[in-house]
Formats: C-alpha cells, sequence, structure tokens
C-alpha cells in the first residue's frame, strides 16, 4: 500500500499545483472605493400659488402635504412621494433665491423642455383623476413601444406631468 501511495504522490500533488496555477485568484481592492453617496431628495417647481400647487396635487395625485411656509409673496412647499419630495417655490421666492426671475410655463404655451413622472399601476385611473381636479390633458394612455403605459397631463401652471406603468 505504501508502495502504491509513493507511485501516485507525485502525480497527485503535481495535478494540484496545475489547477492552483490555472485558477485566477481573486485578490481583494488595494484600497476602498471612495465613491461620494448621492441621491435625488427633491423636484422643485416654480409656480404662481404655492398653496394652490399643494391642494391640486394633493386632489390629482393623492399626495401627502408636507408642509408650507409663506411669508408675504415668498412662499415654498413640499409634498411626500417617496423617497423623492415634490416642492413647490413661489416666483417671489424663486427670485430671491437665484437673483434673477427663472423662466416659467403657463397653461397655453408648449411645455418647458423638462417634466416629472409618476408610477403608477392605474395609469387610466390617474389620469382620469388629474383632469377632474384641474389638469389639462396632454395625451391620453397609451401603450408604448418598450413596455409601459404613459400618459401625459399639464397642471394648472402648465408644467408637463407624465404618469406611467413601472418599466416592465
Amino acid at each position: 500500500m505504501r508502495i502504491k501511495f509513493l507511485l501516485l504522490a507525485p502525480l497527485f500533488f503535481g495535478a494540484l499545483l496545475v489547477a492552483q496555477t490555472q485558477t485566477p485568484s481573486i485578490k481583494p481592492l488595494s484600497s476602498p472605493m471612495n465613491t461620494p453617496t448621492i441621491s435625488l431628495g427633491y423636484v422643485l417647481l416654480t409656480v404662481q400659488s404655492v398653496p394652490a400647487s399643494l391642494s391640486f396635487y394633493e386632489q390629482a395625485f393623492g399626495l401627502k402635504r408636507r408642509f408650507l411656509h409663506e411669508e408675504g409673496d415668498k412662499a415654498y412647499g413640499e409634498l411626500e412621494t417617496g423617497s423623492t419630495r415634490l416642492g413647490f417655490v413661489s416666483i417671489a421666492q424663486a427670485e430671491a433665491t437665484l437673483g434673477c426671475k427663472p423662466v416659467s410655463t403657463t397653461p397655453n404655451a408648449s411645455p418647458l423642455a423638462m417634466e416629472i413622472a409618476f408610477v403608477t399601476q392605474d395609469v387610466s385611473g390617474v389620469y382620469e383623476q388629474a383632469l377632474k381636479a384641474g389638469a389639462k390633458a396632454h395625451s391620453a394612455p397609451a401603450a408604448k413601444p418598450w413596455g409601459q403605459i404613459v400618459a401625459y397631463v399639464r397642471d394648472p401652471d402648465g408644467h408637463l406631468v407624465e404618469l406611467c406603468s413601472a418599466m416592465p
């Protein structure tokens, strides 16, 4: 038995050595990644009336008010929308903060080159609810080639609001 082991041992250990040299080794990173942590905290819309916009979005989309702060014609308010909040800034507040008058949209002008999007399982139902609350129809719910159902409305200030199903 000892003779068999002595004869086979070089084969076994040789095969083990070959296997170890052909298997890539996994090494820890030489230094930890220093990726900054960043998240989207809120989106702000400049509006004519912050209280009116808060009320519209509460009625149209069922969002919950976080707070409203008014100081003369300057106002700011927020709604809960999940991990990102939707905020509204009065034109006077935006002007005071930015040092210039912001470009605003109006209900009858072409929409600005931006939109906000709400994801829902019931695009048609939310679309109808928004219209009843005072939104202006832009495009009715439609199936898109990539698998989403998408509709667009304009809020009373003219901001474009996308209503869509989750991406498949």
